[in-house]
């Protein structure tokens, strides 16, 4: 058990808990949507933990396999409200803040680099994709 979550959405093993995450988490709001860039907010149905969802890809129109990160940052009650006030002015900022001060699950697969699964604490940079 962590701080944040339950066993499904936020269990030891990054791997299952992404195949949880990307398949149970419930969409709550939708901040942003663009074709390399989107942001939701989603809550697991086992517990009722808020995230927030955050899809970046890069294209860099070469081989076509472009670099994809996604990244589930646990949100307390007043985050999801604040953020969900923003909607598409969503402060990216303090969106990475966020994910850089507590345990997010993360998908990060570079250009050219083997696709990696895991928890992370370290500084989170959201930023749009093109």
């Amino acid at each position: 058990m962590t701080e944040f979550g339950c066993a499904r959405c936020s269990g030891e093993d990054a791997l299952t808990a992404l195949a949880f995450c990307t398949t149970r988490l419930r969409e709550t709001h939708r901040l942003v949507e663009q074709s390399h860039f989107g942001i939701s907010l989603r809550v697991c149905p086992e517990c009722g933990q808020a995230f927030a969802a955050i899809f970046t890809e890069f294209v860099d129109w070469t081989g076509g396999e472009d670099a994809q990160y996604f990244d589930f940052v646990p949100l307390t009650a007043a985050e999801v409200t604040s953020l969900a006030a923003q909607g598409s002015r969503v402060d990216l900022v303090r969106l990475g803040a966020l994910g850089s001060v507590r345990r997010r699950l993360s998908s990060s697969w570079p250009t050219g680099k083997e696709k990696r699964i895991a928890w992370r604490t370290d500084t989170l940079s959201v930023r749009e994709g093109y």
